[in-house]
């Protein structure tokens, strides 16, 4: 299409509408202008009445003159772009636009493209299409016309993201869509074919129990809010990743690319400069600093989303609750671990977790938001090595900016021009123009605070002068307009005129300590059902009081939760909190159900309350634990301090295993530090001795071994000295599996005989099983598998018989070891598949990695180098998401044994010298002593000595024959072909001896070499 004979024109409708010509960019002058020349864009070629342009531009309250207006606007419009372009039929008028002229017309030619592709080309048109949508779809049109044509237009975008993403898992990009595809999912939970995608996305990458939560949640929400049964589709997919259909053979290890980001603020407006600074700026540190409410956050969240394209490695968002009046600033520590789960690391906390931070980000373009900083020590740990950060914070951050030159933007309160913005945004256009006296005082009566003028904007009913008009009554503007006066003004201007039973839930809410709230949290609070609380909640987020974060989840604003908590100390504070405690522990108990039978439980005084929630498997309460982690912790350090006790030690005790498994380790050792001191000061001895316990396991396993074994001797006295025999023994069965980890096999297998004793008079078989586990653990190690079976074969009967999963799993991959040991290659395989399915199912990261450790073993006793590898090279990724030390260890030495690689076992060598596993250091030190033996004979000879040393000293029959092997290798290597032929020898016989069958096949195989040499 051409101007009068100029240049061709382009027209924008998939954000504000604009045209594009020579000169660049230009919007139309106001809505009404912008709404004809959509209107006519929408239908191009075909004329449109009048009635209906008047209609779409000014709805049902069309002035009088609307017939003039809408001429004058089409005469403005004709000098824009064209006389000849806007034509007049009989009725009305149509627009002229050649194929291509409008963006519409590109997305559908994009599409329809990308349909005659496959693979990445596919992928890339889609893309294309998708790029060409620059905001909300006919932004600055009319309300009446963005009602009517706005929902079809998302609908096509949404559509072209289904299909895009459909076309990345098919090509194998299955672990890049799951972040975005989750993102959409919560956005659009009814939409069942981005479920349905995510499903699959899950399936390929290996994680079918997430896969089939996100199905059950779906099922959920259908059946719950619409009263319907999920479709063919997504009935379709469950049964795809129930059947095993579809999912990738053996994932490699991929870089997570998170997209992290909140929801964008609604009705953003204004900030315009600060907006252009972020834009125009390079990346690196930047700090955004102002008073509480003054919108930090919601610049910071509109900007990365608008940016999210020129960060495509990813965007992480932490809150450090630098300010939050109920619980501690995050520290670097636990924010540091919020972090490197989003990247698909769980490091221990015995790692350099900024070291492992910055390694992962490294030359990478991610975004990462840090709001809510308290200070620099906070937020400088945090730093990646590239990329953009945006920090912000209340204080100004002087050792930040002058440690890393970070730029910064200060805002203060909002130029007049923002606060009309923001009100237009929030009420409409027509409605400010019909009030601008009281529209501009209303925003001078705020303080032109965002967070005030949006709490009073939601306040308008028929006028904006009354509201004007209440908060000029209220007496805490007698503090002459200052900004915080402002906004508690608005405060309680919205909180008088909320109805009664809102009011009261309000207040209540300033009891709940943690991030967030659902409605059955409100409905503990109130003492009612669901159904009203939602209610409520909905009528306090229409009123801006609370925010409808997530489906189904709400949060405060932490200006409002200040205000709720300050008029929360009524008489009904104190039994609402203790109602809603009950409710955490009701619901706590239920999702731990799911996660099977635990060895040891604290005695309770009386039955656990009832939840309503219900969790259909282990999948849903993992998940549902996952998301209320962060307010369960709040509550306790909240309950450590007030109680109600002994309901703390209650909830403490269900959800140590959660944090326990599911690589949360160093949270719940930062969470016991503050409920062990509570439990001395109330003389609460089971829960101090139950306590020591968690802690000790959560310490050994970060690889903290020294402070593991000390709190785990602590609650053996404890349990001994409050009568508590089941923590006994439990306490002297871990110590049982510490000793043998740490190389003292003897006093190993005396602890370990101990609890099996305790645990049959007690008559408690997980434990039981628990400790025979442990027991084939030292006796395997001794070289003694004969007897290492009989244990497992013992323990996975007790475990079949009393269903006991994990435990069952737990012993099937020990007993594929001992079985490949034996020669039977063909049943380990079998064993380890079926520990290794047993683990997916129950979401255990810990498990995967020990069974693809053991699946590692055989493919390489069958020569299968490759498949060795890639099993190998799985089990580290998931020991690493689980943040286990000694499994990351295991699997890099497999690693290491399939590639002949020395940098996976030097890394073995360092976690495990620094984490005490002398026995693991050892192993290390054998097979890299075998790597470098062609290349550097003395070193080699100096690890293989190491090892062999470390084996004799305690013990360790076949970690000594393994050793003689490496020592055979390196003094062959060095012409030393009868000092080797008699470390084989003996490697032989102690193989021979221990019935070893694949180790005395490998000392076979070396001294038929030695022979052959000479």
């Amino acid at each position: 299409m051409h101007c009068q004979g100029g240049p061709a024109l382009r027209y924008l409708l998939l954000g504000p509408v604009t045209v594009l010509g020579p000169a660049g960019p230009v919007r139309p002058a106001g809505p009404k202008q912008a709404s004809v020349l959509a209107a006519l864009l929408l239908s191009p070629g075909q004329v449109v009445p009048e009635d209906r342009l008047i209609d779409l531009t000014w709805g049902e309250q069309a002035p009088r003159s609307a017939r003039g207006r809408l001429q004058v606007h089409v005469s403005d419009l004709r000098k824009l772009i064209g006389a000849d372009v806007i034509t007049r039929g009989a009725s009305g008028y149509s627009i002229e636009v050649e194929p291509g002229d409008r963006d519409l017309d590109l997305v559908d030619a994009a599409v329809a493209h990308a349909r005659t592709l496959t693979g990445e080309a596919a992928i890339a048109r889609l893309r294309e299409a998708l790029a060409l949508w620059t905001g909300t779809p006919l932004d600055g049109v009319s309300d009446e016309l963005a009602e009517l044509e706005r929902p079809a237009l998302v609908e096509r975008r949404l559509a072209i993201v289904e299909e895009l993403h459909e076309l990345q898992i098919a090509a194998g990009h299955h672990a890049e869509a799951v972040g975005g595809l989750r993102k959409l999912v919560d956005e659009h939970p009814y939409r069942e074919r981005l479920r349905a995608a995510l499903m699959l996305a899950l399936h390929r990458c290996g994680r079918a129990a997430e896969a089939l939560e996100v199905y059950s949640r779906g099922h959920e929400l259908l059946v719950s809010e619409l009263g319907i049964e999920p479709g063919q589709a997504l009935r379709d997919a469950q049964l795809r990743v129930l059947r095993g259909e579809d999912r990738a053979p053996t994932p490699a290890v991929t870089e997570v690319r998170p997209a992290e980001l909140p929801l964008a603020a609604r009705g953003f407006a204004g900030r315009a400069a600060e907006l252009a600074a972020l834009e125009d700026g390079d990346d690196g540190v930047w700090l955004i600093t102002g008073t509480a409410g003054v919108g930090k956050t919601a610049l910071a969240v509109r900007w990365a989303h608008a940016a999210r394209d020129r960060y495509p490695d990813g965007q992480l968002y932490v809150n450090l609750r630098g300010f939050d009046a109920d619980d501690e600033p995050l520290t670097p520590t636990a924010a540091l671990a919020q972090l490197l789960r989003a990247l698909g690391s769980t490091p221990s906390e015995s790692d350099d977790q900024s070291g492992l931070f910055r390694s992962l980000l490294a030359d990478r373009k991610a975004l990462v938001v840090l709001d809510n900083a308290r200070d620099a020590a906070q937020v400088l740990p945090l730093l990646p090595s590239s990329g953009r950060v945006l920090v912000t914070s209340r204080h100004r951050l002087g050792d930040l900016v002058a440690r890393t030159g970070a730029r910064t933007i200060t805002l203060t309160q909002l130029p007049v021009r923002d606060s009309h913005a923001l009100l237009v945004a929030a009420l409409g256009a027509d409605r400010v123009a019909a009030e601008p006296a009281a529209a501009a005082e209303l925003a001078e009566v705020c303080g032109h605070h965002p967070l005030a003028l949006r709490i009073a904007a939601a306040g308008v009913g028929t006028s904006i002068g009354s509201v004007v008009a209440e908060l000029r009554a209220d007496p805490l503007l007698a503090f002459d307009g200052a900004e915080q006066s402002a906004v508690a003004t608005a405060f309680s201007v919205s909180y008088q005129a909320l109805p009664a039973d809102q009011q009261r839930l309000f207040l209540l809410l300033g009891v709940v300590p943690g991030p967030d709230f659902t409605p059955h949290d409100a409905a503990a609070l109130l003492g009612t059902d669901a159904g009203v609380a939602t209610r409520l909640l909905r009528g306090l987020s229409a009123a801006n009081l609370v925010e409808a974060h997530a489906p189904g989840r709400y949060r405060f604003h932490d200006l409002v939760r200040h205000y709720a908590e300050e008029r929360s100390g009524t008489e009904e504070t104190a039994p609402a909190w203790e109602r809603l405690f009950a409710g955490y522990l009701a619901a706590a108990d239920a999702a731990v159900t799911k996660l099977g039978k635990r060895v040891v439980t604290l005695p309770r005084d009386d039955d656990p309350p009832e939840s309503p929630l219900r969790f259909a498997d282990s999948a849903e309460a993992v998940a549902w634990l996952d998301v209320e982690a962060p307010n369960l912790v709040a509550a306790l350090r909240r309950a450590a301090v007030t109680g109600p006790r002994p309901q703390v030690w209650y909830l403490a005790d269900a959800v140590r295993r959660f944090f326990h498994d599911h690589g949360r380790r160093a949270e719940w050792l930062e969470l016991a530090s503050v409920l062990l001191p509570a439990a001395r000061r109330h003389g609460a001895h089971a829960a101090e001795a139950l306590l020591r316990l968690t802690m000790g396991g959560a310490a050994f396993r970060e690889g903290r071994h020294t402070d593991g074994v000390a709190h785990t001797e602590e609650a053996a006295r404890a349990s001994r000295t409050c009568g508590w025999r089941e923590c006994e023994a439990t306490a002297v069965s871990n110590l049982g599996s510490m000793l043998d980890w740490t190389g003292r096999l003897a006093e190993a297998v005396e602890h370990s005989l101990r609890a099996i004793e305790l645990f049959r008079e007690l008559g408690n078989p997980s434990g039981e099983s628990h400790a025979l586990n442990s027991l084939s653990c030292h006796y395997r190690q001794l070289g003694e598998l004969a007897e290492a079976r009989k244990c497992l074969d013992e323990s996975v009967r007790l475990c079949r018989k009393n269903s006991l999963a994990f435990w069952e799993a737990a012993n099937l991959a020990d007993l594929g070891s001992v079985l490949l040991a034996l020669g039977d290659v063909a049943d380990a395989e079998h064993t380890l598949l079926l520990a290794l399915e047993s683990f997916r199912e129950q979401g255990s990261r810990f498990g995967e990695a020990t069974a693809l450790s053991g699946l590692s073993a055989v493919h390489l006793a069958r020569d299968d180098r490759e498949t060795a590898r890639r099993t190998a090279a799985e089990a580290l990724e998931c020991a690493r998401q689980d943040g286990d030390q000694q499994a990351e260890a295991v699997a890099l030495i497999g690693l290491g044994r399939a590639t002949s690689e020395a940098q996976h076992l030097v890394r073995a060598l360092e976690i495990a010298a620094r984490s005490g596993l002398r026995g693991v250091e050892a192993e290390a030190s054998a097979v890299l002593a075998h790597v470098l033996a062609a290349t550097d004979p003395v070193a080699a000879r100096s690890h293989a000595t190491a090892a062999l040393d470390v084996a004799r000293a305690g013990g360790l029959r076949l970690l000594e024959a393994e050793a003689l092997l490496a020592v055979a290798a390196a003094e062959s290597a060095s012409s030393g072909d009868a000092q080797a032929g008699r470390a084989v020898r003996e490697a032989l016989r102690i193989w021979r001896d221990t019935g070893h069958v694949t180790g005395a096949a490998r000392a076979t195989r070396a001294l038929e070499g030695l022979t052959a040499r000479s």
